[in-house]
């Protein structure tokens, strides 16, 4: 089979060129739903808690348009003039990439009740989650890369693949620390519990940003001559 009519030549039909662009869309949204989480955490850290909420307001919206993409994305696909594992494939993706949004909408959820509870959570506590939204950024940021790349060619898209596993290797590392440092901190338990909260909606974020390159990845082995 020919790299045309393979995983890299699915995007070359009308119909699947609307999904490639849609997925971009989607990927976009998604990542303007992580910017905002991490924008929040750095709003919570100065202690300016109107503009945190002023971000998780914009979170929520990115995070409803990031499911209604979904939805058309996954119609389109289903629609279109693919195999029906490559269908599998693809939805699989989408909505893989679209529980990015849904576990940044979960911290932020977390940093909502920290607020309206009054617990208190040290700054350093706050330094450390910031370094996980911050670094979740990035890995994002190359999953939108493997989209844009996934008609043009596998050299770059497996870069950006192993690129999103060293971001998951990194937040895999901050995760431990700040759990360690939550423990460590003089919180009173309800802070504790909302806090391990947060830190495991970045974490499970992060986990799915590996688990989307990792379909992109097997689709790639899969049809490769």
């Amino acid at each position: 089979m020919s790299e045309k009519k393979g995983m890299m030549g699915w995007f070359s039909k009308r119909r699947e060129e609307t999904v490639r662009i849609g997925s971009r869309s989607h990927g976009l949204v998604v990542l303007d739903a992580v910017t905002e989480l991490d924008l929040a955490l750095i709003a919570m850290g100065r202690g300016d808690h109107v503009d945190a909420m002023k971000c998780i307001e914009r979170l929520m919206i990115s995070e409803r348009e990031a499911d209604k993409i979904e939805d058309r994305l996954c119609a389109d696909v289903s629609g279109g003039e693919l195999s029906v594992q490559e269908r599998e494939d693809l939805i699989h993706f989408i909505r893989k990439m679209d529980q990015i949004a849904n576990w940044s909408k979960e911290g932020a959820i977390h940093i909502q009740l920290l607020k309206e509870t009054n617990a208190l959570v040290p700054e350093n506590i706050w330094r450390e989650i910031g370094m996980m939204s911050a670094e979740l950024i990035p890995a994002v940021k190359h999953l939108v890369k493997v989209v844009e790349n996934m008609d043009s060619g596998s050299t770059e898209t497996i870069k950006n693949i192993e690129a999103v596993y060293d971001q998951e290797k990194i937040i895999d590392g901050l995760y431990f620390s700040c759990i360690k440092q939550v423990h460590l901190s003089p919180m009173d338990p309800r802070a504790v519990m909302l806090t391990r909260e947060l830190i495991f909606s970045l974490e499970m974020a992060a986990d799915t940003c590996k688990t989307c390159a990792d379909t992109v990845s097997i689709m790639m082995v899969a049809r490769r001559m």
